[in-house]
């Protein structure tokens, strides 16, 4: 039994960044750590995915591991592919990432998943992840927040 898909839309994502303006600094702070926690929460998880990964297994572990977490964001930012992260050929994962996670019809070495046939996207270690315990981090997510407004309310 599928469940419905959990969204949020932009006025409501901009109520929730609303919200933390007529909060507390330390109610801000307590907010950053739970986002903060749940960004490496979900980073772990996509790590772990892009662990088992067969083809191009150095490429995606380099990407996956190359994560970099927002220390400052309230809503829990995480970020992958940067130029700063070469590989010994002169390649980036910022170069890299989109196809080590989408596959390529053009180049060989991204081999591609059948065709997705307008699903959104299909992924091969992060978005499916991400897919996969959204509920699970959106749930956490509203516990924690509700907790920190009853809290600082």
């Amino acid at each position: 039994m599928a469940s419905d898909p959990i969204t949020y839309d932009r006025a409501d994502l901009r109520g929730i960044l609303k919200a933390f303006k007529a909060m507390d600094d330390q109610a801000v702070q307590e907010a950053r750590a739970e986002s903060n926690a749940l960004a490496t929460y979900a980073a772990n998880q996509i790590k772990v995915t892009a662990m088992g990964r067969t083809v191009a297994s150095a490429g995606v572990r380099r990407v996956a591991e190359g994560v970099r977490i927002s220390k400052s964001s309230k809503i829990g930012e995480f970020s992958y592919g940067f130029a700063s992260q070469r590989f010994s050929g002169g390649a980036t994962t910022q170069k890299l990432w989109a196809g080590l996670e989408f596959g390529s019809n053009r180049y060989s070495q991204f081999p591609r998943r059948t065709p997705n046939r307008g699903r959104g996207n299909s992924g091969y270690f992060i978005y499916p992840t991400l897919r996969k315990i959204q509920p699970e981090l959106v749930r956490k997510w509203e516990e924690a927040f509700s907790a920190i407004v009853k809290k600082w309310g």
